[in-house]
This record gives structure tokens, C-alpha cells and sequence, in this order.
């Protein structure tokens, strides 16, 4: 029902209001979801919702306990994860299997408490990366296949080509919503080799320094060692030859990237 009230307005172009739903005027597209029996719809309500958006979407629901689940989703490009494995899952038992370093010991209760004072009006976005060997946007096929019951990097090979290593970024948001109160939590994904990455100036070097910073349980949710012996050598080459060319760290402007 939100979505009904922002798309049209935030994208008159591309979505019009109707008595029953939302209509893609682009695609043609009937989204029909406003006073229908639940046995009368054409679609899931969560297939449609992702069909109005590009990003992958996840439902999360606070309990009478105070808690947070994982009540649903449309998760397209995971790329790690599989939603089967979270869902109707409590917060802390979503990153505490997932290995997630360090979240009982610092990030558990900053994360509940976040979401116990979440307002609609401050939505908060976050971005993340992590490295890839091997070029699969939906599923990272070198962790094993996304239908073994155990995947892990313990399966990857080594990487041997610079080429074959990709950036993987998800831009993350989470909004508190207001007619429901339920939390939506949307995940963009940025897929790109490391060779393209790094011809953008400063990127060598903040990457580099950033993978080593990594501690040594991140290290390992991560895969370092099935990359480092690759990366690490180009990066620094890659951030030497910027650098001769005046591009320090020093002189990065401030308000990057605008």
C-alpha cells in the first residue's frame, strides 16, 4: 500500500495510481493488490513489490518480544546467502550463523537497539564490499552451488588471474515504515572486475589499505586467503603508478566522489 502512494508520486512517469493497485506505464504492467481477497491474487504481493523496484528487498518485522524477523523477501543477487536460510529468523541468529566477525561481542546490541528506535522520517544507508573470483552476480558459484546444503570458501580455488577478480558492492538501505511499522531493508548490487575498479583514480590505494585492515576473522569470512596473493601485488602496483602521477592520498579531494 505504500508503494502505491511514493511510486506514482516519485515517479510520475513510470507509475500510475489506479483504484485497484499500480500500473507500469512503461511496461504495461497491472499490479493489482487494493481490497482483494488474498486467494484472488494474481501475484504474490512480495513478487509484485519486487517488480516495481530494482533493488533486492527484504521484509523485517518486530515481534511482541521486541525482536526483529526476517518475515520475507525478494532476493534476486545474494551472491553468499541464500534467503532460505534466514528467513522467519531473529536478527542475531542471521549474523551469528552467518559467521557474521564479531557481532556478539560489538555489534549485537548497537543493532538491536537500532532498530528498536528506527523512525520513518530517518531512513539510514550503508555500503559494503567484498571480493569475488569468479564473475556469477547472482549466486558466487565458487563457494559451491547455491543448492549444496553447505557452501563455504573452504571450496574456492585459489585465484591465479587479476582478471578473473571482481568487486562486489551492496548499496544497503533501511527504512522504518509508516502506515505498518514494518522495516525494509533494500539491497543494490555493484559488480564490476578489480582492472575496471582500479583505473578510477585513488581506488588502488584506499582498497588496498582497506583489505589491510582486515582482522583476522575477517580475513577469513572473506576469502582473503583464496585472493590475497593476486590482489595484493596489483594493487600496489596499481596505486604506485597513480601515485607517480600526483594521485595521493593526500591530494584526494575531501567531498569524493562529487
Amino acid at each position: 500500500m505504500e508503494f502505491r502512494e511514493f511510486l506514482p508520486k516519485r515517479y510520475p512517469k513510470l507509475f500510475k495510481k489506479t483504484e485497484k493497485g499500480i500500473d507500469n506505464i512503461v511496461t504495461g504492467e497491472i499490479f493489482e493488490f487494493v481490497n482483494i481477497p488474498k486467494n484472488e491474487f494474481k501475484q504474490d504481493p512480495m513478487l509484485m513489490a519486487s517488480m516495481m523496484t530494482q533493488d533486492d528487498l527484504a521484509v523485517m518485522v518486530e515481534s511482541s518480544e521486541g525482536e526483529y524477523y526476517l518475515k520475507g523477501g525478494s532476493i534476486m543477487l545474494a551472491g553468499f546467502w541464500r534467503l532460505k536460510d534466514k528467513l522467519n529468523q531473529p536478527l542475531y541468529a542471521i549474523h551469528t550463523e552467518g559467521e557474521v566477525p564479531k557481532y556478539k561481542e560489538k555489534l549485537m546490541t548497537p543493532m538491536d537497539k537500532f532498530f528498536l528506535r528506527q523512525t520513518p522520517d530517518k531512513p539510514v544507508v550503508r555500503n559494503n564490499y567484498f571480493l569475488q573470483t569468479d564473475d556469477d552476480l547472482a549466486w558466487s558459484t565458487s563457494i559451491g552451488d547455491e543448492n549444496n546444503e553447505v557452501v563455504g570458501w573452504y571450496t574456492a580455488n585459489e585465484a591465479t588471474d587479476i582478471t578473473k577478480l571482481y568487486y562486489r558492492s551492496e548499496r544497503q538501505s533501511l527504512r522504518k515504515l509508516p502506515l505498518t511499522g514494518v522495516t525494509i531493508f533494500t539491497i543494490r548490487t555493484y559488480f564490476l572486475p578489480v582492472t575496471e575498479l582500479c583505473k578510477e583514480p585513488y581506488v588502488p590505494r584506499r582498497l588496498l589499505d582497506g583489505i589491510l585492515s582486515w582482522e583476522e576473522d575477517v580475513q577469513e569470512y572473506r576469502g582473503f586467503a583464496k585472493f590475497n596473493n593476486v590482489l595484493l601485488p596489483y594493487l600496489e602496483e596499481k596505486a604506485k603508478e597513480q601515485e607517480a602521477l600526483g594521485y595521493t592520498p593526500d591530494q584526494e579531494p575531501v567531498t569524493y566522489p562529487f
